[in-house]
This record gives C-alpha cells, sequence and structure tokens, in this order.
C-alpha cells in the first residue's frame, strides 16, 4: 500500500479524515468497541435511575410518586437502548443512541428537580453528573460532543429561566457551561490522539505488509517466516543439520545467450525458476539462493522434514517435467539436477552487513557436482541420498566416477522414476 503525502490530512474542526476511505476505515474500526461503549453506558446509566429511584423520594422528603414515573421511563429508556445496541454498526447510528440517552437524560434530571422543588439545589449537580457521566463513558465524536453539550446548557438555561432561579442563573448557567466545555475539550483531544494512533498504526501495518511481502520475495517462504517470528535466527553461524541438497543449472545456456538478446535470456531464465520454484516451496524446499542460470535448495532446514530426501527427489523430478512443458521447450535449455544427502552446518553466512541463509560442509560441495556430472534433463543422487529413498527410487547406476575436487570416487546413481506413485504429488506438511 503506497501512502501519498497527505493521505493521513484530517479536518481542524471536525477532526474527521479529509480522504473518505480513511474515514470509513476508521469509522469501522471503532465498530465493535463503540458498540460496547453504547451497551455499557446503556446499562450503567439505568442502574444510577434505578438507585435515584430507591433513595430519591425519603433523601428529598418528596413522596414516590413525583420520583419513580420519571426513573421508570429513564430505566426502560435506557434498557431498550442497551438491547438495541447491536443495532448500532455505524457511527451515525451510535450517536443517534448516545445523544438521544444524553438529552433524555437531561430532560429527566431538570423535571425530577423541578417536579420535586429542589431545581435550586440539584439541578445544576444533576446536569452536571449527566454531562460528565455522558462525556466519560459514551466518548462521542467531537462534533456530537459540541451537539450535545450546546443542548445541555440551552436546556438549563430554558429551565432556569421559567421557574426563576434568581440571582443564581448567571452563576449555575456559567458551572453548567464550563463543565460541558470541558468535557467537549477532553473530547477533542480524544478523538484526535485515537484518530493519530488509527493512522499510525495503520502505517505501520502496510509497512509491516510491505516487508513480509518483500521478505518473501527475496528470501524463501519458510526463512522467512522463521526469521519474522524469531529475529535472532538472523544471527551469523548456525548448526549442523542431516539435509538434503538441490542443486539445479540450464544446461546449455551460455550458447542461448550468445544467440539471444538479453532481455528473451531474462524471460527464459524466470519462465524456468517460475515453474521450477513453486514445486520445490510445494515439497516444503528451502530456495536458497540463484546464480545466474543455478539454484540451490535444501530440504530438512529450517524446519525438519523426516521425508527429506524423498521431497527432494519428488521436486527434481517434477521440475524436469515442468521445464519439459513450457513453450518451445526444444529450443530452451533444461536443467541438469544433482541431489546429496548428509550433514551440513546450515544457518546465516556472510558478513554484519549482508548475510546469506545456507548450507555449508562436504554435503552441499558433492550435490554441486553431482550437478555438474548430471546430463541435460537428468537427475543424479549421491550413495547417501539413494540409501534413504532406495525403497521408492528407480534408479541407473552410474558407477563411481571421479568428480571435480573430490579426493576419492564417490557411487552415483541417475533417477529415473520414484515407485508407487511417489513422485505424482507433492507431499506438503
Amino acid at each position: 500500500m503506497a501512502f501519498p503525502a497527505g493521505w493521513d490530512l484530517r479536518d481542524r474542526w471536525t477532526l474527521r479524515f479529509v480522504d473518505p476511505e480513511l474515514e470509513r476505515s476508521y469509522q469501522h474500526a471503532d465498530q465493535a468497541e463503540g458498540v460496547r461503549r453504547v451497551r455499557t453506558a446503556s446499562l450503567g446509566a439505568a442502574v444510577v435511575w434505578v438507585v435515584i429511584a430507591l433513595i430519591a423520594p425519603q433523601a428529598l422528603g418528596v413522596p414516590p410518586g413525583r420520583v419513580w414515573p420519571i426513573s421508570g421511563v429513564m430505566t426502560v429508556l435506557l434498557l431498550a437502548s442497551a438491547g438495541l445496541s447491536h443495532w448500532a454498526s455505524t457511527q451515525r447510528r451510535r450517536d443517534a443512541i448516545g445523544l438521544g440517552q444524553q438529552l433524555a437524560a437531561c430532560i429527566a434530571v431538570l423535571l425530577l428537580t423541578a417536579s420535586t422543588g429542589t431545581f435550586p439545589v440539584y439541578a445544576m449537580p444533576g446536569v452536571m453528573l449527566t454531562a460528565v457521566f455522558g462525556f466519560s463513558v459514551t466518548r462521542h465524536p467531537f462534533v456530537g460532543s459540541l451537539e450535545v453539550g450546546g443542548a445541555y446548557c440551552l436546556l438549563f438555561l430554558l429551565f432556569a429561566q421559567a421557574l426563576g432561579l434568581g440571582s443564581q442563573l448567571l452563576l449555575q448557567v456559567f458551572i453548567v457551561a464550563t463543565t460541558v466545555a470541558g468535557g467537549c475539550v477532553g473530547a477533542y483531544l480524544l478523538e484526535r490522539s485515537q484518530r493519530a494512533a488509527f493512522a499510525q498504526g495503520r502505517l505501520i501495518s502496510a509497512l509491516h505488509e510491505r516487508v513480509d511481502r518483500l521478505l518473501h520475495q527475496y528470501l524463501s517462504p519458510e526463512v522467512a517466516t522463521t526469521l519474522i517470528a524469531d529475529p535472532d535466527r538472523a544471527a551469523l553461524g548456525g548448526e549442523e543439520a542431516e539435509v538434503t541438497v538441490l542443486f539445479a543449472d540450464l544446461r546449455g545456456y551460455t550458447a542461448f545467450s550468445e544467440r539471444a538478446a538479453p532481455a528473451e535470456v531474462v524471460a527464459m531464465l524466470n519462465a524456468a525458476f517460475g515453474v521450477a520454484v513453486p514445486i520445490v516451496l510445494a515439497e516444503g524446499g528451502t530456495v536458497v539462493q540463484f546464480m545466474g542460470d543455478a539454484m540451490m535448495a535444501i530440504f530438512n532446514a529450517p524446519h525438519q522434514q523426516p521425508d527429506h530426501a524423498l521431497r527432494a527427489a519428488r521436486a527434481a523430478l517434477a521440475m524436469q517435467r515442468a521445464v519439459g512443458e513450457l513453450p518451445a521447450a526444444s529450443t530452451r535449455p533444461h536443467f541438469r539436477v544433482g541431489l546429496n544427502s548428509g550433514p551440513a552446518l546450515v544457518g546465516n553466512i556472510g558478513s554484519a552487513e549482508i548475510r546469506n541463509f545456507s548450507a555449508i560442509g562436504d554435503t552441499t560441495n558433492l550435490a554441486a557436482r553431482l550437478q555438474t556430472y548430471a546430463t541435460e534433463g537428468s537427475v543424479v543422487i549421491g550413495s547417501s541420498t539413494y540409501e534413504l529413498i532406495r525403497e521408492q527410487a528407480v534408479v541407473r547406476p552410474l558407477g563411481s566416477p571421479e568428480l571435480k575436487g573430490k579426493s576419492q570416487a564417490v557411487e552415483v546413481y541417475e533417477l529415473l522414476s520414484l515407485r508407487g506413485g511417489a513422485d505424482s504429488a507433492a507431499a506438503v506438511e
């Protein structure tokens, strides 16, 4: 995901994101939490009104008939709002419920204090309590807070004038207005920080996805996943493990390059590797490097695979078939493949600045020599690999040729096929 300059701009007054798509994403992200806030506010306020119904008559010295009807109506209204909280799936609906509750609560407080003759004493703290509870629990967007805050002040002023509050009018209106203003400022600061955190989280998530995608493109998926899960595995060095190493290169690549344009050469390489790599990955192999027209893969690392030799054999045979089925296959270079199994030091090789996941040791060296000994379109395996897949492998002995760099002759085989359909499907764990 690309983020152009100013992608997270917000309107200074409403705080809404200028980009409609980002604004929709923000509201959608707040959906579940917003529904919970509506439900919590409704149930909490219902409990408050039940308590008022129980203690207000005795505390105010008034008949219950002046308190219970208002408390009852508010309790029913709030419980109904809690039941409708699942309907509040959009910001508009959540605002409708929350703002409606707060306006109803404000009117109820004013009616209750007016009907019991306690308006001068309890109306102001009642409205303030309602405002503080609404701002802190319901947490409306800043624009909604301005609307409900203005309604608080206007309703209190109208009731106060109608009931003749007298000299206390200015002071009490000022206190209510100050409380509401403080709530609106708090709502503004809270929503601004929430939106900034959302935009930053979205950016971090996008960067993580980009890095993850690049890692999986430049590293074998198994290696990338391992490093993301445990960054300490990126340290230089490694540990000895039993592996099967696959080397493959395109026989006839040099001659093809001489007669073809560079773009055609690159297209040929991408086509060959494009069918070979998915096969290796499907068998659980780890592609560790490309070297011009050659590739190296290992099996049984970084994750263990008890049947690593069989997986490598299946992959090698499938690679040869896949390249042979490419368009104009007769004019393209074909792979020659070498497989060898044995111990190797598996880990990160290189420097502090740049390193590569690989397998180092005689097992790897012999796999490379077997690949150079193989003929075009064939798969040559060492004796150690053959011993691991003897029951499934159909081979042709090639004797014990002297391979370059080896002080002793080694017994090698050409892998022709695998018995019992073992070469027909990838066995992915």
